[in-house]
């Protein structure tokens, strides 16, 4: 049995198949972004209760939170139902998701979180599944879930640089995992012999989620 002892030492709040969005979590009937929020929360009350607010203050701005969330919000929720489609274009989905990483991200801050790190979308066209059902079309991957995941990962970066701007001794970096699993996919024999590729990307030492999406751990 773990207890707050263990839990000092890090922690996971992923949901798997959660996104930024609600309606995303809507989907698999998993546990929404705000909701991880909450428990980051109550976990912050249980440690200052264990340590001490000093000691505590401490543990949570020294800890390494990691972000790796997104790709479910299109590929399970704008691309297959139409609420989301109906309401935004893609670009204004992005714009619209971005929105929500830098208020989560902020909020984080607000709680005394200072080292964040952020995934960005994997080329997400690429993944086995989107592969599978595209290959009566010539193409390996879908090229349009590539150019999302390249756009949103551009509006992403664009967010890290106003945010650490912005908020007085973040350090908040953007991890993109993109052209080096693009890479290894369309050239796999330059990393060696492989026989298959596996994605499974977890997130806020802290942890936050990703392919099929974690999302987040401390």
């Amino acid at each position: 049995m773990y207890n707050i002892a263990d839990f000092a030492t890090g922690v996971c709040f992923a949901s798997a198949g959660t996104g930024y969005d609600n309606a995303t979590a809507d989907v698999l009937s998993v546990i929404p972004l705000w909701k991880e929020m909450e428990y980051y929360k109550e976990y912050q009350e249980t440690l200052r209760g264990y340590l001490g607010n000093e000691k505590a203050n401490e543990v949570v701005g020294e800890a390494l939170y990691l972000m790796s969330i997104g790709t479910n919000d299109f590929l399970e929720n704008y691309y297959i139902l139409p609420k989301r489609s109906s309401e935004y274009s893609v670009e204004e989905y992005q714009i619209f998701l971005a929105g929500i990483a830098e208020n989560f991200i902020t909020e984080l801050y607000q709680l005394g979180a200072r080292k964040i790190c952020i995934s960005g979308l994997p080329p997400m066209g690429c993944l086995p599944l989107e592969r599978t059902t595209n290959m009566f079309n010539g193409s390996d991957c879908v090229e349009e879930y590539n150019d999302v995941a390249k756009d949103f990962n551009g509006q992403l970066q664009e967010m890290v640089m106003k945010l650490n701007k912005e908020l007085p001794g973040i350090q908040l970096v953007l991890s993109n995992p993109y052209d080096i699993l693009l890479d290894t996919i369309q050239d796999p024999n330059k990393f060696g012999k492989l026989s298959a590729i596996f994605f499974s990307i977890t997130t806020v030492g802290v942890t936050w989620h990703d392919m099929h999406d974690m999302d987040h751990a401390i």
